[in-house]
């Protein structure tokens, strides 16, 4: 069983803030999530939102693509020199695909990524980039799995999907590159990357995505909470192809967006941790099956990443003052270390596509 909508309303235990609208002291919401967004983009002056559901889920839970694109154009007109004459076409943005709670450990605990006031801030810090690329945005990636673990403390890392012995397989486990190889996992197994590749709708949903637009993606961006819980500390990451291979071939463009996160975060008032960049494989050991290996190896998109948020404490650090959101470490670690991050990444990546097209390749 997964919660109702309106158990879903009622899990966040966080008391809302005076003055806040309503909406925003509930949690994001598979059930009622086109609404929520449609809510958040209405907010937001210079962003236009489409949707598309790219598929169902076994529990009939939609899994919806987000759309989000700049809202007034530039309407200078361009010079093409091969016809010696100006046109009016703009020319055609590309799309950073960003893909939230695939994963779901740990989901609960981290705010932005299912409390509807942290999620706005976390969106605002992607659409701050919208006259660079346009964001292709699903939200709850693992419809299923979200709504089994919000409101529980449970260790629960997969979909709902049935299988031999137990039900769920983890997604970003699932997708056809290096698949399975010579793991041996059941499926009551956490890491279970399921029965054959891409056998689950959500990651066939995030597939059709690299099939219809591969061609204009020019980053891939996988975000999850990293840890279970706060006790297990592992800090926040940046991570990069490859996990199933200690092999790699291109790191020369992701050391380079090492500094950039390293000098950054020297001004980041936040300083519980700093970032770690590094590939799959030095984070997590070897893993295969990952969407960041797919969309990099099948798919050659220019920048594949992880971005691993730490799930913090939930109490204020001033513990003599009223608990607000300003004093949480998660509510710090998002606007000191992510809001800092998403800018050095996006610029980085807008930097390289612009000047350096080796980068591209």
């Amino acid at each position: 069983m997964v919660p109702s909508q309106l158990e879903l309303k009622q899990l966040d235990p966080d008391k809302p803030r005076k003055g806040s609208n309503e909406m925003y002291d509930e949690v994001l919401n598979p059930y009622n999530l086109v609404q929520q967004m449609e809510q958040i983009i209405a907010s937001i002056n210079n962003a236009n939102m489409t949707t598309e559901v790219l598929g169902r889920t076994v529990s009939y839970n939609d899994i919806v693509l987000f759309k989000i694109t700049e809202l007034k154009r530039d309407e200078t007109r361009y010079f093409r020199a091969d016809e010696s004459k100006y046109i009016d076409e703009v020319p055609e943005k590309k799309i950073v695909f960003i893909v939230h709670g695939m994963v779901v450990m740990g989901l609960g605990r981290t705010r932005c990524l299912h409390k509807l006031s942290y999620f706005k801030i976390l969106l605002s810090y992607y659409l701050a980039h919208l006259d660079k690329f346009d964001i292709f945005l699903i939200p709850i990636a693992n419809p299923d799995g979200y709504a089994y673990v919000m409101g529980r403390d449970i260790y629960w890392n997969k979909n709902m999907s049935p299988q031999s012995d137990c039900n769920g397989a983890m997604l970003d486990r699932n997708f056809d590159v290096a698949w399975n190889s010579s793991q041996g996992l059941g499926s009551c197994s956490q890491s279970y990357p399921g029965p054959a590749p891409f056998s689950e709708a959500e990651t066939k949903a995030i597939r059709n995505v690299f099939h219809r637009h591969g061609h204009k993606i020019v980053a891939y961006i996988n975000v999850h909470a990293g840890m279970y819980n706060p006790t297990e500390f592992k800090g926040e990451a940046i991570l990069y192809p490859r996990g199933y291979t200690d092999v790699q071939s291109d790191d020369d463009k992701y050391i380079d967006l090492r500094g950039d996160v390293e000098e950054a975060m020297k001004n980041a008032s936040f300083q519980v941790v700093t970032v770690t960049v590094e590939t799959l494989h030095n984070w997590y050991g070897t893993v295969y099956g990952t969407s960041v290996d797919y969309a990099s190896t099948v798919y050659g998109i220019p920048f594949a990443l992880e971005f691993v948020m730490q799930v913090y404490q939930d109490y204020s650090i001033f513990e003599d003052r009223d608990s607000i959101e300003e004093d949480k470490y998660d509510y710090n670690a998002l606007t000191q270390i992510w809001h800092r991050q998403i800018d050095v990444v996006f610029n980085y990546i807008w930097k390289s596509s612009q000047g350096n097209n080796d980068n591209m390749m």
